[in-house]
């Protein structure tokens, strides 16, 4: 299958010469990039990279199910399987001593911009990405379903979600602050992997891609992986990955901290997986300041794709 390329703006930028450098520490209440350091790379690892709600887990159980030729997990997928390095609600040797211990081919989370982790060349990094409206709406839903109470004095989580949203618009990105909210955040992040998508190792997602065709995705990473599967296979694959199915195996998918649940309701982490539910709540006058200000941050083309994914725009559309 054709590897599909998202459209670019076109400019080529000065270190599409040199390979992804790790620059920044990022570092918040949840997460802490000086983790990596004690990271020992292995030939072929797997890093799926994306900023939170836009298809990480799906991601990441796709990888399970084709790697540990499986439809169904043993174990926790973040807690036992595919660690979250970053995330400081496990010890990092905890984290490290599950990695050398797996003989499979090791897939990994990040939510971590490309600036704050490191760059290996016989890796694979698959980038998911979403309608950063959507990704703002999923994360008010799962904040608000997370045992830990939600702090109402930080601007982006107003109670009203309108003015939360606002928020998330304007708040500046302030680069090594780990959790950092707001859409500028959200586009560096984006920004950050995307001026090296020429890399061979780079593969970009769209979450309504996925939507829309997820036995294209699934058959995509799979080639991506390297690993042949048949029709059967395939069929088998996309009822073990489809929304119902991983909702009632919530627990399997999940975060848990040391067994310890961290969500209210584990089933409404996956909470709907519908986009647009931002459309009844958002008024014309939101999506207008929207609108300006993702144009302020993003060329027309990398708009496009990050709203409505490949499958609409043409992968020849430069600026």
């Amino acid at each position: 299958m054709t590897d599909v390329t998202p459209p670019g703006s076109g400019r080529m930028a000065a270190s599409d010469a040199m390979l992804p450098q790790r620059t920044v520490t990022y570092s918040g209440p949840l997460t802490d990039t000086n983790r990596w350091d004690l990271f020992q790379a292995r030939e072929n690892d797997i890093f799926v990279c994306t900023p939170p709600k836009c298809g990480t887990t799906w991601t990441q159980a796709i990888c399970a199910f084709l790697i540990l030729d499986t439809n169904r997990l043993e174990g926790n997928l973040m807690g036992e399987i595919s660690p979250w390095i970053d995330d400081k609600g496990e010890s990092v040797d905890v984290r490290m001593e599950i990695l050398e211990a797996q003989t499979h081919r090791r897939f990994i989370k990040t939510h971590t911009p490309l600036d704050g982790i490191p760059y290996f060349e016989n890796s694979a990094y698959l980038m998911v990405y979403r309608d950063p409206r959507d990704a703002y709406f999923s994360l008010r839903n799962h904040l608000f379903n997370m045992v830990a109470p939600v702090n109402f004095d930080i601007p982006q989580f107003a109670a009203n979600p309108r003015d939360g949203f606002r928020a998330w618009l304007e708040v500046p990105f302030e680069p090594g602050t780990g959790q950092h909210r707001s859409l500028e955040a959200f586009v560096h992040h984006f920004q950050s992997f995307w001026q090296f998508r020429h890399l061979p190792n780079f593969h970009f997602f769209h979450y309504l891609d996925m939507k829309k065709d997820l036995s294209a995705a699934i058959q995509r990473i799979a080639d991506i992986l390297q690993i042949p599967i048949s029709a059967k296979r395939l069929e088998e694959l996309y009822q073990a990955a489809s929304f119902a199915e991983m909702k009632k195996s919530a627990s399997s998918f999940v975060p848990k901290i040391s067994g310890a649940a961290v969500f209210k309701n584990e089933e409404s982490f996956f909470s709907s997986g519908k986009n647009k539910q931002w459309a009844n709540v958002l008024t014309p006058e939101d999506i207008q300041h929207y609108n300006r200000r993702i144009n302020q941050l993003l060329s027309p083309a990398e708009v496009a794709w990050l709203e409505n994914g490949t499958l609409r725009v043409s992968a020849t559309i430069e600026e």
